[in-house]
């Protein structure tokens, strides 16, 4: 809940600053896992998980050279839920919902391009058919990058561009119920993402 409400007051203060200063967008994707199999008991396998969903992202520049800018952003993504399955059979489920922080640097030119790292702190419930729930709560470092167009226009300009974000660190220990709940948590990201900038 604190970093719920941490999250908040930045997205907020983010929304408050002046005109002129940043962008607003929301970004549809796909989160697509690993296949894993647990080190411990029957040594169940999973498939890969690979839920939908949706994030608010909200970044202002600090640095604007007109041609290039370097923006500070904050990001909040919807809980989503994969199935976890193996061999067309269901063995429960995964649910993901993350924040984020993080500086991209945008290119402006006839191709919009934007690159930069963020850190995520992602909250994983791992939901067997069978057996208690766990929770756990990974950090990771990840690298964005997008590529996409805008419409110039006097106040705003909406924008859409393709995005592809990948972690910097991977879980791959099986020996628990948490640790195989980090080793399912996403490995890309690849979405459409779109707003405006003003």
């Amino acid at each position: 809940m604190r970093r719920r409400l941490l999250f908040l007051s930045a997205l907020t203060a983010l929304t408050a600053l002046p005109a002129a200063a940043g962008e607003l967008g929301v970004l549809v994707d796909k989160q697509v896992g690993k296949a894993q199999a647990a080190s411990f008991g029957t040594g169940q396998k999973y498939d890969a998980v690979s839920p939908t969903g949706f994030a608010l992202r909200g970044g202002f520049d600090v640095v604007d050279l007109k041609v290039a800018a370097l923006q500070l952003n904050a990001t909040w993504h919807n809980k989503t839920t994969g199935d976890l399955t193996y061999g067309g059979t269901k063995y429960g489920e995964l649910e993901n919902q993350y924040w984020a922080v993080g500086a991209m640097v945008n290119w402006k030119l006839f191709v919009n391009v934007g690159a930069g790292v963020e850190y995520r702190t992602e909250s994983l419930t791992f939901r067997p058919s069978s057996g208690t729930n766990t929770d756990s709560t990974l950090g990771r470092p990840w690298a964005r990058i997008n590529v996409g167009f805008s419409i110039p226009t006097p106040i705003v300009s909406p924008f859409f561009a393709l995005e592809v974000a990948a972690p910097l660190t991977k879980k791959d220990a099986t020996g628990t119920y948490k640790d195989l709940s980090e080793a399912l948590a996403p490995q890309v990201q690849i979405g459409i993402y779109g707003g405006i900038r003003f």
